[in-house]
Parts: C-alpha cells; sequence; structure tokens
C-alpha cells in the first residue's frame, strides 16, 4: 500500500458565533431580573441583570476576538484502502496566529453516518514565531470506510468555548481530502487452471470422466504439425491422427466479462439517480476485483471487457501485462454503472477461460456475450439476483424476472451458470468454478 500522503496548508475560514445553552439562561435570567427590578422596585436587581447580560456579549465578544488562526495537514496511512479496513488519519494542526489560542474542540468532517468524528480537545497552541514553541499538535483517528469510492474527508471543525460557557465560535480548518477506497479482495481457492499450448494456439484442456490421460495430452493433427509427435495410441483409438502438446504456456490468458449497464441490475429504479448504489453491482465489482487478482497472482494475463463504455480499458487490456494490484483496485474505486450503450462486434477474444460477472443483462448484451466462448474453452457465469428481501417483495407483487432464461441460453451454450444473490459469499460462490474445473480433470 501507498505510503502517507499529504495536503497543503490552507486558511481558516469562520463559520460563525452564537451562545451555548447556559449562555441563553443568562439571557434569560437577566430577562426576569430586568423585569423584576422594574416591576418591583428592586434597583439591586437591575444590577443583577446588567451582570448577567454583560457575561453574554463580553463571552461573545472574548470568542469573536480570540478566534484562532490555525492551518492543518492531514494524512492517511494507508492513502489507498480497501472496503472495511482501518486507515490511521493523522492532522498535524499548527497556530499561524499572533497570539495563544483558547482551549477548543476539533472533530473532522467524514461522508459517512454520522458524518462526522466525536469530538475531542485540541490543547492551547502557542504563538507562532522563533521565541515560542508548542504552535503545533499532532491529533487523530481511525478512519474505517464502509463502502468503496473516492470520498472526501474532512474540513476539521474547530469549536472554541469561552472559560464559563457562554459562547462557542466554529471554525472549518483546511480542505477536504479524497481518499481512496477499493473494494474489497476476497481470497479465492485454486482451481488448477491449466493452458497447454500446441503451435501458438491454447485451449483449456477439460477432461471428462470418460476420458484418460492421452486425451489430455493430445490434440487432432494440423497440417504442418511434425509426424514425431504423433501419439499413436490416442490416434488409434480416435480414428484420425493425434498429436502431443505438453508444452504448457508461460502465460496463459484469461478474460473477465463485466456488465456495467444499468438495465442490468434489478435492485434499481427509473426514480433511482446517477448516484444510486446497486447491491448486485457491488457484489460483481467485488468478485471482478477477487477474481483479478486471484487469475493474475496464479500466473493468468487477465483482459477485462465492459458492456458499457470501457472504465476500464488502459488497465484490462493495454497494459495487462505491467498493471500492478493496486493501480487496478484504485480503478475499480470509481466503477460506475452506465445507461450509454457500447456496440460490440462478435469478434471473439484470446483463448482462455472466460468470466461473466452479470445481472441480468439485456438480450443483445446476452446475445455478444455468449458469441466470445469458444468451443472446448471453460466459460462461467455469475449471475446475480437480488437478495432474498427483494426476491421475496418482488414474488408478493407478482414481478416478473427475465433471470431463468437468460440463465438457460447460457447453459445451452456451453456456459457454467453459477446463480447468486447480492449477499452471498463470493468465496463459496467460487467453489463452483473449483467443483467444474476439478471434474474437468477427473478428480471430482
Amino acid at each position: 500500500m501507498a505510503g502517507p500522503a499529504r495536503v497543503g496548508l490552507t486558511a481558516i475560514t469562520i463559520a460563525g458565533v452564537s451562545l451555548t445553552r447556559r449562555g441563553w439562561w443568562f439571557l434569560g435570567a437577566s430577562l426576569i431580573a430586568f423585569i423584576g427590578a422594574y416591576g418591583g422596585g428592586r434597583q439591586e436587581l437591575l444590577y443583577v441583570a446588567i451582570l448577567l447580560l454583560a457575561l453574554p456579549v463580553v463571552a461573545i465578544i472574548v470568542v469573536r476576538v480570540r478566534r484562532p488562526r490555525l492551518a492543518v495537514t492531514r494524512a492517511f496511512a494507508p492513502h489507498i484502502i480497501q472496503a472495511g479496513s482501518t486507515t490511521s488519519v493523522t492532522l498535524a494542526v499548527r497556530n499561524t496566529g499572533p497570539g495563544r489560542t483558547l482551549p477548543s474542540l476539533w472533530r473532522d468532517t467524514v461522508p459517512w453516518h454520522p458524518f462526522a468524528t466525536a469530538e475531542s480537545e485540541l490543547k492551547a497552541l502557542e504563538p507562532r514565531g522563533p521565541r515560542y514553541r508548542g504552535n503545533i499538535t499532532s491529533v487523530g483517528y481511525d478512519l474505517r470506510p464502509p463502502r468503496r469510492g473516492i470520498f472526501p474527508v474532512g474540513p476539521l471543525t474547530i469549536r472554541v468555548v469561552d472559560a464559563f460557557g457562554l459562547a462557542t465560535a466554529r471554525a472549518s480548518v483546511g480542505d477536504a481530502q479524497q481518499i481512496i477506497v477499493t473494494p474489497e479482495v476476497i481470497p479465492l481457492a485454486d482451481t488448477g487452471l491449466s493452458i497447454p499450448a500446441g503451435d501458438g494456439e491454447s485451449r483449456l484442456v477439460q477432461r471428462r470422466p470418460t476420458g484418460d490421460e492421452d486425451d489430455i495430452m493430445t490434440r487432432e493433427y494440423r497440417a504442418g504439425d511434425a509426424m514425431r509427435r504423433v501419439h499413436w495410441r490416442a490416434s488409434a483409438r480416435h480414428g484420425d491422427l493425434m498429436v502431443r502438446q505438453e508444452e504448457q504456456r508461460s502465460f496463459p490468458e484469461a478474460r473477465i466479462i463485466l456488465d456495467t449497464r444499468r438495465a442490468g441490475y434489478r435492485d434499481l429504479t427509473d426514480e433511482d439517480g446517477d448516484d444510486a448504489e446497486s447491491d448486485a453491482f457491488e457484489w460483481v465489482v467485488r468478485m471482478l476485483a477477487s477474481v483479478a487478482v486471484h487469475l493474475r497472482r496464479t500466473g493468468f494475463l487477465v483482459t477485462i471487457d465492459e458492456t458499457g463504455p470501457a472504465q476500464l480499458e488502459e488497465i484490462g487490456r493495454g497494459r495487462r501485462r505491467t498493471w500492478g494490484d493496486e493501480e487496478f483496485l484504485g480503478r475499480l474505486a470509481s466503477l460506475s454503472l452506465t445507461d450509454e450503450p457500447t456496440p460490440h462486434g462478435v469478434e471473439r477474444g484470446s483463448a482462455g477461460p472466460i468470466f461473466a460477472l452479470i445481472g441480468t443483462p439485456e438480450p443483445e448484451t446476452v446475445d455478444w456475450m455468449l458469441a466470445q466462448r469458444r468451443p472446448g474453452e471453460l466459460a462461467v457465469a455469475f449471475m446475480v439476483r437480488n437478495s432474498s428481501a427483494l426476491d421475496m417483495l418482488d414474488r408478493s407483487f407478482g414481478v416478473p424476472t427475465a433471470a431463468p432464461a437468460i440463465a438457460q441460453r447460457f447453459t445451452d451454450a456451453g456456459w457454467l451458470v453459477v446463480p447468486v444473490r447480492s449477499d452471498d459469499d463470493h468465496a463459496a460462490a467460487w467453489e463452483a468454478v473449483v467443483v467444474e474445473t476439478g471434474r474437468a480433470r477427473g478428480t471430482a
């Protein structure tokens, strides 16, 4: 992860001065004393009324005049974190004014409920200058973002209270600093995917229980193959010339297709704005992060295709041999749904396993996805449905769903369909791929 990230110093902006509850009580008591003084002819009450009125007024003047002149430097460690993880936020608060500040209270603004940290004490700071020390102090807290995204943290809010607690002044210090929250990466089990190479073309080998070791090591003879590679026993069994293909590709390839079209997610309605959240899409993004990182760490070159306008094109394609996990996950922090269609051709990607992460995509999107699978390749579609609560609500109102028909189309085309809900465990969903690849190798 990246080290602490810092922002520059910024000037203070005064938010306002007001009386505390105690100050309002003093004003009320002053009013009652005035009424008693004039109504009852009690001159001593008039002095009391003046004193009760003067104290809040003086308090307002004090907090207004003694308002702090501060600057803040905010640092995150780490600056890029996964959703649900914790980062330490350190704020260096410095007195830039010529006088000593009053003791005050501080809290930082955060984008999640309750939208600010708890108030904490900020000690009085000495004035700036070579003769003084102690004009800077550090405060901090732990931040635990609940979801992915790029969020502003700050500004810092300072609340100054006079010695009698009658008046308070609030001030906002510094600007907001963005923090990058990536989707959580769930550890996935090893599938044992293997991709042998034969004359420059790779195919995922799927050994069925009806085959044997010769089927794994051979393929059909092609013009130009050397006769020394002919596997005579397999040729006799199949009735056609078969050649050996024992070599493993140094860089096997895998492809992930991501549905980013808003129309593909049932938990979004037409009334939802652009900032609306989809639990199903968030499940898809976490699965994308987990699968892509898992495949790359097991030696695959991963290509990512989107059904909407490309948001990950540079990372998913042109730089697929060099992008790092942190760079990739950082881009996923801002990945969003789109209404804009992208015209797709029927060209298939490179050979290798293919994984589709979808909700309930539109028919034309399904047509394009089905055309991407090559014969003999492993193709898996993780199809996210509504959570249990939303499904029950749909059924109670008789809302139809296209999910079963879409799943059947994928199944008929030779795909392994893994139906999941938006609250299902990602590692458990991946187990379906583990079982399938184990069956292909004859071990399950």
